[in-house]
């Protein structure tokens, strides 16, 4: 069986837990846990996933158990908590990365020009009473 089969099986069953799979000298999160992990400890979000090199283990099991977030190491070790604040993470940093994309989509516009646009099909009059008052 393979090791994304595996990942699959086990998130089925444990939905609000991270699921790490070892790749060489790499563990690698997918989907929603790359959210967690990645907002949590700054790592790079690629193709929908993120990983870290196995010597940042003990790092990221601390991260882990201080925030109170249920864990599996396929082949390594298992942490399910009781208490788990899985999905509260997962939407505060998945709203985080939507918020942090569309800002670096809006800076690559000019804003002003677009607003002044949708202002002048709204309420031309209201926009050119605007203009006159920072005029002047």
């Amino acid at each position: 069986m393979r090791l994304v089969d595996i990942r699959n099986e086990l998130k089925e069953e444990y939905k609000d837990v991270v699921i790490f799979m070892k790749y060489g000298n790499f563990y690698r999160v997918f989907d929603n846990d790359c959210y967690v992990i990645g907002g949590l400890l700054g790592y790079r979000i690629y193709n929908n996933k993120t990983g870290f090199p196995i010597s940042e283990y003990d790092k990221v099991k601390e991260v882990l158990d201080r925030n109170n977030i249920s864990y599996i190491f396929y082949n390594i070790c298992e942490c399910i908590k009781e208490l788990n604040n899985y999905d509260l993470v997962l939407n505060y940093y998945k709203n985080y990365f939507y918020k942090k994309e569309l800002m670096n989509i809006l800076f690559d516009y000019d804003i002003i020009n677009e607003l002044e646009k949708i202002l002048n099909l709204i309420n031309r009059d209201k926009l050119n009473k605007l203009r006159e008052k920072y005029e002047r």
